[in-house]
């Protein structure tokens, strides 16, 4: 580009002057080496789309970056659900948090600080450790109400048999343990992290 731009000026006619066409060539040279830069090999490290489709670029590193966290949450639940499962059989013990006995809450509490999440020694209190889901997934919390408000509340461990089922420390006599969902009288939120 630059060079037909000279050769052309050299056969302009010679009253253009020294400094005129010497403005013009350096102006085409900084409108050309933009052009240059994004046709020139990348650098090290660097992607040959980077310079040309910053746009797709973006939204592939979203997309990614989406999918990684929706994973990360996902493989949380699945933790949670596993922590839960590895204290079946631990007998129920008012005020227990594990990990040789648990109440209900003393469950989710000891499961959660596994996975790095403080939750208070309480049903009713962990509620406020929660959030609001559309979709439960496993390991979310499942919590069970009643006249006097929260009562008990368990691991959300997916459906089975058209059943929603949990793991929970249910009462004195029994053992942490896998049982359907027994009421409507409940309700399904996830830990905030």
């Amino acid at each position: 580009m630059i060079g037909s731009s000279i050769r052309a000026l050299s056969r302009a006619p010679r009253r253009i002057s020294i400094g005129l066409s010497t403005a013009l060539v350096v102006g085409l040279a900084l409108v050309a080496v933009p052009n240059q830069a994004a046709t020139a090999a990348p650098s090290p490290g660097t992607s040959a789309h980077t310079g040309a489709h910053p746009a797709s670029t973006t939204i592939s590193t979203t997309t990614t970056e989406k999918k990684k966290a929706k994973k990360k949450k996902k493989s949380r639940g699945i933790r949670a659900l596993r922590r839960a499962k590895s204290r079946a059989g631990a007998p129920y013990s008012y005020g227990g948090d594990g990990p040789r006995s648990f109440d209900c809450s003393g469950l989710t509490q000891w499961v959660y600080k596994k996975l790095g999440r403080k939750l208070p020694h309480s049903s009713s209190a962990q509620v406020g450790h929660t959030f609001k889901v559309k979709k439960p997934r496993k390991g979310d919390l499942v919590f069970f109400y009643g006249s006097g408000g929260v009562y008990h509340v368990g691991i959300y461990a997916g459906k089975r048999d058209g059943r929603r089922w949990i793991w929970h420390s249910p009462r004195p006599g029994e053992s942490v343990q896998k049982d359907p969902i027994w009421t409507s009288s409940h309700f399904i939120r996830r830990v905030k992290y």
